[in-house]
């Protein structure tokens, strides 16, 4: 059932709104509601509002538990057991040669009012990478558990005893024991014992995920598995990433194209993204209206993400690592949706100096809230946070046994 509040966004937003400018591509004009005082441009104007599914707000020393900030360091260090790593053929690397590419937001999506121009996308601009090689998948559970299996490693979110999950996920038995929400996002909350082997609370299991992306990963973590996997095992760069991604071609919006399905009949689904049984209502000259903008933006959104999920791509959450097959010429799975995936990339200007790039975007994104699974979106996250939406792949230095691209 669609809520007041929600009706009042769909009525309102056909009002013509004289004080923003229509998007050039697609032709939307700005509306607005006199009577209400929302307004939006494609539904929202998310550059002035934070339009996103919530994650970028997500950040682990906002929390404070019987006095004692949550985040404290507890974790520390310690020794991990000796172990041979991976194989080329199980890390599944593919090695790049490397060149000049032009990064950043193609001239299409330089008038789109669904982008965070706060994001620091960009303009254009030429970049030049060295070799590397890449993970074709991201890292699965079942690779992870490996990793945990052979060197007894102990995940930040198992040392915090929590992490961030989004309540449509977590059971009533386990949400009725939260007593804390993300303000920014009230969606998300803090779960005791959420963890990768419990990715929305302790009840939930991955027994039947384990060729799913690992999640509840911290950048610690994410760097503790590429550096044991191979010799020169690491993080992406920010850059790296996206060379990945465009794979050799140039202004494309998504790895494979500029259009979100493909095929003869456009019907085809190439990544994983959140599809809500809202969005038939959201339809406005063929494209889906964003949420943001309107006065009550983040009631809207909550109850977006409270709405059946119609999965009309096959999944409700996060899919396989080799779900959808390549997304681009050079054989990479899932650069866009899925999950969210850590850089090595610093977030410039951020307060936090542990603020870092992630890339992707995730199963959360949807032109009504969150227009970042493109090539070029970025969005923040501190380094000791993990969610259920944020995972990564592995790159690695040097050239291997894999022909180069």
């Amino acid at each position: 059932m669609i809520s007041r509040l929600f009706l009042s966004f769909l009525v309102f937003a056909a009002v013509p709104c004289p004080t923003w400018s229509s998007s050039a591509e697609s032709g939307d004009e700005g509306v607005c509601s006199e009577q209400d005082g929302s307004c939006s441009t494609a539904g929202g104007d998310p550059a002035s509002s934070g339009s996103s599914c919530g994650c970028g707000a997500l950040k682990r020393a906002d929390f404070v538990k019987d006095g004692v900030k949550l985040s404290e360091d507890k974790a520390g260090s310690h020794e991990l057991r000796s172990s041979t790593g991976e194989t080329d053929e199980e890390a599944g690397i593919i090695y790049l040669d490397g060149g000049s590419f032009i990064m950043g937001l193609i001239p299409k999506d330089e008038k789109d009012p669904t982008v965070v121009f706060s994001d620091g996308e960009g303009p254009p601009h030429k970049e030049t990478v060295g070799p590397f090689g890449l993970g074709v998948f991201e890292v699965s559970n079942r690779r992870f558990a490996i990793f945990v299996e052979q060197t007894g490693y102990v995940t930040e979110s198992e040392t915090y005893g929590w992490s961030f999950g989004v309540e449509a996920f977590i059971s009533p038995e386990v949400n009725a024991t939260i007593t804390q929400q993300v303000d920014a996002a009230p969606w998300w909350l803090p779960v005791e014992r959420a963890d990768w082997r419990h990715p929305n609370g302790p009840d939930t299991r991955i027994h039947d995920l384990m060729d799913h992306p690992v999640t509840q990963v911290s950048l610690k973590d994410a760097e503790a598995f590429c550096s044991w996997s191979r010799q020169g095992g690491r993080l992406p760069t920010e850059v790296e990433w996206e060379f990945a991604a465009r794979g050799g071609k140039k202004s494309r919006r998504y790895p494979w194209g500029n259009t979100i399905l493909t095929g003869a009949h456009k019907n085809t689904h190439r990544m994983n993204i959140w599809q809500s049984e809202l969005d038939v209502h959201l339809l406005k000259d063929g494209r889906v209206r964003n949420l943001y903008g309107h006065k009550q933006a983040l009631q809207l959104v909550k109850e977006y993400y409270s709405s059946l999920n119609t999965a009309e791509d096959g999944y409700n959450a996060t899919a396989p690592v080799d779900a959808f097959g390549p997304q681009n010429p050079y054989g990479f799975h899932n650069m866009v949706g899925n999950v969210w995936e850590w850089t090595s990339t610093n977030w410039a200007g951020a307060s936090d100096p542990n603020t870092m790039v992630k890339k992707g975007g995730s199963f959360l994104c949807n032109p009504a809230t969150c227009n970042r699974f493109r090539c070029s979106a970025r969005m923040m996250f501190t380094g000791d946070s993990a969610a259920s939406n944020v995972g990564f792949r592995c790159a690695y230095t040097g050239k291997g046994s894999q022909s180069g691209r």
